[in-house]
């Protein structure tokens, strides 16, 4: 029976490309917005995905964390997808190395460096870009929104008509991380695909 569920959990992620259902629980917060935005990618061929704050505890505690770097690595193995994943903490960075797929491990490239930094000079069109980078604090919220939002800025020139946003804790009190990042793509143009826990905004 149990040979029988990974195999069946191995075709549905390839077949439907959902690969949450080993990480996280479908009741998650974040359950749906993963399944949409992994359904997306699939839709518009993603190749580049470019995500800011690693899962730093690797894959304990994902019904917390999220464990996107997880998330997206397999996704990246099953559709010849590349995702970057910035983070300043060379700890963080390893703990999520240390916890990807054996399948996952040459579709993720590791990066220790500033993220806004990392993007300006990324040169290479964005099809997906992931914003978690940056703890959000309710009674100091403008740290993680104006930092979210620079990071956007820098990352803007490499986007395609195509590209996909998503931003995570973003239904937390005043604004969430994605408050700024938000208005931003609204005055310019672009819509909310799905809103959640995490927003996904898309420009076409």
């Amino acid at each position: 029976m149990r040979k029988w569920f990974l195999f069946v959990s191995v075709i549905h992620c390839v077949l439907y490309a959902d690969c949450l259902d080993s990480r996280i629980d479908p009741e998650n917060a974040r359950y749906e917005t993963f399944f949409s935005v992994l359904q997306l990618m699939k839709e518009r061929k993603a190749k580049t995905l470019v995500e800011t704050g690693t899962s730093r505890y690797g894959d304990w505690n994902c019904g917390g964390d999220g464990c996107s770097t997880l998330i997206f690595g397999d996704w990246a193995s099953e559709n010849e997808a590349i995702l970057y994943s910035i983070d300043c903490d060379d700890e963080a960075l390893k703990n999520a190395d240390n916890a990807l797929s054996e399948l996952a491990k040459d579709s993720v490239h590791f990066v220790q460096s500033d993220s806004i930094a990392f993007l300006k000079d990324f040169g290479k069109v964005i099809d997906f870009l992931y914003l978690d980078s940056c703890d959000y604090a309710d009674w100091d919220p403008l740290p993680s929104q104006k930092h979210h939002l620079n990071e956007l800025i820098a990352a803007y020139p490499w986007f395609s008509d195509e590209t996909i946003v998503m931003i995570d804790d973003c239904c937390f009190p005043r604004g969430g991380k994605g408050k700024l990042v938000i208005q931003y793509l609204l005055e310019r143009g672009w819509k909310i695909f799905q809103k959640g826990y995490q927003v996904i905004l898309v420009k076409s």
